[in-house]
């Protein structure tokens, strides 16, 4: 299990060092800021579990501090120290947001305990935004399928339509016509919007969750250098490098291929958007814990702030400029992967790229 990641920030730096040392013996992973500057910069760098925040800082206050937490790493839980005199003060950071407070000098039994609660409090609003995004997902799923449906209809006859009327303009009975070639090519262009709108269903069906009803075995050894194959010229032209780390052994998935192909290569195409400006190094590992086996994608791309990280798997969402992308791909993998039974998670900062996780059970042995 995952060390629980601190950041202590106290302005008393022998006080500091002294309780990160003794909570490093517990078990945890802390760090230490000595001001809200320095506190800010530490949780841009990287994830933090829990902040024990010292409400009597120099420059910025404590609670000014707690504001920009909550404002921008929602999930962050903050605990917050202060003196016997600065109670009420330690009562207003309780409605900006913060898990608990504690007067100087509070025991270590008393602090563990209130991190150990911080973890769990954590645990239990990221599961409640799973949920959330699983039952949006799962409706608009359900409206995308309707949606592409109805579509597809009409989008067919236009397109067939158009093909018929290009035959008859080829006969020799049409061959005088006026404007012959201005209208070739206006039915040609009615043909290629009606593709793409055949493109743009199919991705709406996807992500409604429909997959091939007859899973088959999937050897990953034969997967992911198919997958690296097709993303390789894009890669090679934006000067990004694809490495691949494979444990040997890794069990057979009982799966649709084509499927969690289609979930992987969407990640990846995202993955290169990422690092379209900036060049980079893209990272695949395949390996497995007993139950399940672990796909990381990893790129070295600009990363996200909080605020984009916890929306980057919503339909339609994207940072990109218009007529880049719809912002489905990610919501495909995801909705993909959930409904082979796996997971998609996410991690990522500004300027430290983004890592996704893709779990996927092992079949259990006839």
């Amino acid at each position: 299990m995952p060390k629980i990641r601190l950041l202590l920030v106290d302005d008393e730096e022998a006080f500091v060092s002294v309780l990160a040392e003794r909570l490093e013996a517990r078990g945890y992973d802390a760090h230490v800021a000595h001001d809200g500057e320095q506190a800010l910069a530490s949780l841009r760098a990287s994830d933090v579990d829990v902040v024990v925040l010292d409400i009597g800082l120099p420059g910025a206050s404590g609670l000014e501090i707690l504001k920009e937490i909550k404002s921008l790493w929602p999930y962050t839980q903050v605990v917050m120290l202060t003196g016997a005199g600065d109670v009420s003060t330690a009562v207003a950071g309780m409605k900006l947001g913060a898990s608990d407070y504690l007067v100087k000098p509070a025991s270590m039994d008393l602090l563990i305990a209130s991190l150990e609660s911080a973890k769990t409090r954590r645990a239990i609003e990221e599961e409640g935004l799973r949920m959330q995004q699983i039952e949006k997902l799962a409706s608009l799923g359900v409206l995308a399928e309707g949606v592409a449906h109805e579509i597809n209809n009409p989008v067919n006859i236009m397109v067939n339509e158009a093909g018929w009327i290009s035959e008859l303009l080829e006969g020799d009975e049409l061959k005088d016509v006026p404007d012959k070639a201005d209208i070739q090519r206006a039915l040609e262009s009615i043909k290629r919007q009606g593709k793409r709108c055949r493109a743009i269903t199919e991705k709406l069906q996807a992500l409604g969750g429909r997959i091939d009803p007859k899973p088959r075995e999937t050897d990953l050894n034969k997967l992911i250098p198919s997958l690296v194959e097709k993303a390789r010229e894009r890669a090679e032209i934006l000067g990004i490098t694809i490495k691949t780390e494979v444990d040997q052994g890794i069990p057979v998935l009982v799966c649709s291929p084509l499927d969690l192909e289609k979930a992987l290569q969407n990640i990846v195409d995202n993955a290169l958007d990422a690092m379209e400006t900036t060049g980079g190094v893209l990272h695949i590992a395949v390996g497995s814990d007993g139950s399940e086996v672990v796909i990381t994608i990893a790129d070295s791309g600009l990363g996200m702030e909080p605020a984009t990280l916890a929306r980057m798997f919503e339909p339609f969402f994207s940072t990109k400029k218009v007529g880049k992308g719809m912002g489905l791909g990610l919501s495909i993998a995801h909705s993909i992967v959930k409904t082979l039974g796996g997971s998609v998670s996410a991690i990522s900062s500004p300027r430290h790229g983004t890592t996704l996780t893709v779990r996927l059970p092992i079949p259990a042995p006839k």
